[in-house]
């Protein structure tokens, strides 16, 4: 009951989580992850007009500049978070826009130091932060970029305020914010850039990671030619089918096939000319093999395919549309060339190991080869079925 009460508390708690964050963020996963990229910085215009309205209630600062400067921040916030949370930036290379947003909240403190007095040290504190939250997703170059705007930024508001007072003192003061204020965000986007380069050097070995394993994986699975299952897949594929029927008694089907006379394509048009049939035919077993079978290169020539939870007939009227498909299939630099198979299907029995399953298949195709080759031949069900054993079809091609 304790268990119930907590599970059911948890999922109250993730339908409301659900049923708020969905309007802000959006239910979209890209654009999910973007919106939260741009609500990263919501605490810095946060801390920046917490500090402007607590100058208000020191009387250090006038209501209506600070009005000026919460509306300002409002709009540039709303500004950048609506295209991203709509959905409109995604086609753009950067789509949270972080060099323009950071940007324009430079423009923001800027305003603030123009307006602060004793206090525009802090502005610069929020100068910094603005470029070190930026470079954790800005280039290299960008990152530096955003140092000098930040730095000629500083001059011409510090060009402004001593425009505005030429008092000796306040000129001291502003010459002493700007040599520590510039030499500082200079110094910090050249740090963000050292760590941009780091980033960016860390995420394209984690993409050649990625290309590796994923590369490494293919040939442990696919056949390097065919781009089919290999032996090794195929044989996992038939211990687990087997298992399967074992726990459920459902029937399962394995054929084995052979290409007829490959030997003499090989002898009389060379391996290439191989190569390109071994290729044409696995891409027919893709298109007309159904998608819950599984087929994989066996070895040379032959081809074995998995029908899972498959009878007999329904396997057998699967192979002759192969079959049938290669028959109709012509090279494209031999186009009088015509290839068939040979083809031995088998139903599993229950006491069957994998290997006497794949070995009575074997047999039967060879017995397909005997009968003229150019068709698909099932061995009789030896152990009888509730619904009947079903009548094997001719042994010549339909």
């Amino acid at each position: 009951d304790v268990t119930c009460r907590r599970s059911r508390r948890r999922m109250k708690a993730l339908n409301w989580f659900h049923a708020i964050s969905g309007p802000v963020l959006g239910p979209d996963p890209r654009v999910h992850r973007h919106t939260l990229l741009v609500l990263a910085s919501l605490p810095t215009y946060l801390a920046s007009l917490g500090m402007i309205w607590h100058l208000v209630h020191l009387n250090e600062l006038a209501t209506p500049a600070a009005w000026g400067l919460t509306f300002a921040s409002i709009v540039t916030f709303l500004a950048f978070w609506l295209p991203v949370r709509t959905g409109l930036t995604q086609c753009m290379k950067d789509p949270v826009l972080t060099f323009p947003h950071a940007v324009a909240t430079l423009c923001l403190c800027v305003a603030a130091y123009v307006m602060l007095d004793e206090h525009r040290v802090n502005v610069l504190v929020m100068m910094a932060q603005v470029i070190v939250v930026a470079m954790l997703r800005l280039r290299p170059k960008q990152v530096l970029g955003l140092g000098v705007v930040a730095t000629l930024m500083l001059c011409g508001a510090f060009a402004w305020v001593d425009w505005r007072d030429t008092s000796v003192g306040m000129l001291t003061k502003g010459v002493t914010h700007l040599m520590v204020g510039g030499a500082s965000l200079l110094l910090l986007s050249l740090v963000g850039k050292w760590v941009s380069d780091i980033r960016t050097e860390i995420s394209e070995q984690a993409k050649e990671l990625r290309k590796t394993v994923l590369t490494v994986r293919q040939m442990a699975t696919l056949d390097q030619l065919t781009g089919l299952l290999n032996r090794r897949v195929m044989l996992e594929g038939l211990e687990a089918e087997r298992q399967l029927a074992e726990r459920h008694g459902t029937q399962w089907c394995v054929a084995l096939i052979d290409l007829d006379h490959f030997k003499q394509v090989n002898d009389r048009h060379g391996h290439p000319t191989g190569d390109a049939v071994l290729k044409g035919f696995a891409d027919l077993a893709r298109q007309h093999l159904r998608a819950v079978d599984q087929v994989g290169r066996w070895g040379g020539e032959e081809f074995l395919v998995l029908f899972p939870q498959t009878r007999l007939n329904e396997a057998h009227a699967s192979l002759e549309r192969l079959r049938k498909a290669l028959n109709a299939w012509r090279s494209p630099d031999h186009p009088t060339l015509q290839m068939s198979f040979s083809a031995g299907l088998v139903q599993a029995e229950p006491e069957d190991t994998i290997d006497q399953v794949v070995e009575r298949a074997d047999k039967t195709m060879y017995q397909a080869k005997a009968s003229g080759r150019n068709r698909s031949v099932w061995a009789p069900v030896l152990t009888p079925s509730l619904f009947g054993n079903p009548v094997p079809p001719p042994a010549f091609p339909a």
